[in-house]
This record gives structure tokens, C-alpha cells and sequence, in this order.
């Protein structure tokens, strides 16, 4: 049973089984936001789309909510650079890798965020203000960097 007028934030099934909300209503076209992947992609107004039914999904919806697309003002279109430290930390608590390798996978995971940032020296920062709370950090002799909790034991 196709939906007749899709609203804006409202969940649909696509032919396919695909779960999509309706992002955009405009002159002709629908923009439809994939609620298993978070893809955008326009439809045109008359694209068949069905109510929503857990029954009929050919795919897994993802687990953490959305949040609403919005326009950026004020800066340019320039989205606000994101934080390096919640990766950097992640890395450095999982252990295994020089600071070159740090560096790297830090690159790697996000790249837009670092632009215009000395990676190197966010990690080093790291490492000292988790060192300020409490963690310790080794190396070995390979030079791998590990960081892990202190753990003292109070004694009677």
C-alpha cells in the first residue's frame, strides 16, 4: 500500500525494502535519507513508497539515532572541526603502536577533522593530560605506546 504524500521526518519502506525518512519535500522531487546507512538521495515526487513495517525491512536499521541536518551559518558553510582527543585517546588505551603509527591512524580515522592540526602534538597532549588523570603510560622496546588506568591498593 503506497503512502499518497510523504511528510518530512516521517519513516517509509522503499520498494526494495529499504527504511527511509522523508529529509526534503520540494518542486518535483523528494530527498529521502537512508535510515541504514544515513545516504541522501533524490527521488522524484511520484517514487513509490510504502508506510513503515519492521516486517518488510531487507536491512538492519542502525542502532543510534540521527540527528537533524542543519544549516550551517556564520561560518563561512565551515562545519565545526571535531575533536581529536575521543580517537586519540582510543588508540593509546588500545596499545600496540609506535607514535608514527599513532599518528597515522589518527590521520586516517579523521581526516577532515585534522586539518590544520599538529596530530603529533595532540597525541603528546594526550598523553600528558591522561597522565594528569591518573593513567601511566609505557613504552617498549619497540617503542609502542600503551596507556592504562593506575590501579592503587590500599593496604589496612
Amino acid at each position: 500500500m503506497p503512502a499518497l504524500k510523504p511528510k518530512i521526518g516521517k519513516d517509509y519502506l522503499a520498494n526494495s525494502g529499504l527504511p527511509v525518512r522523508v529529509a526534503e519535500n520540494g518542486n518535483g522531487y523528494l530527498v529521502l535519507q537512508s535510515l541504514a546507512s544515513d545516504n541522501l538521495f533524490v527521488v522524484p515526487v511520484d517514487y513509490p513508497l510504502q508506510f513503515f513495517n519492521n516486517k518488510k525491512l531487507t536491512c538492519k536499521l542502525r542502532e543510534n539515532p540521527y540527528s537533524e541536518r542543519t544549516e550551517r551559518k556564520g561560518n563561512g558553510g565551515q562545519a565545526k572541526p571535531k575533536s581529536l582527543a575521543p580517537i586519540i585517546d582510543a588508540l593509546l588505551l588500545e596499545g600496540g603502536r609506535t607514535m608514527r603509527g599513532l599518528v597515522r591512524e589518527v590521520k586516517r580515522r579523521a581526516s577532515s577533522a585534522c586539518k590544520g592540526k599538529d596530530v603529533r602534538s595532540n597525541t603528546r597532549a594526550r598523553i600528558y593530560w591522561l597522565k594528569r588523570k591518573g593513567y601511566t603510560a609505557k613504552r617498549n622496546g619497540q617503542g609502542r605506546i600503551k596507556v592504562f588506568p593506575v590501579i592503587t591498593v590500599e593496604l589496612l
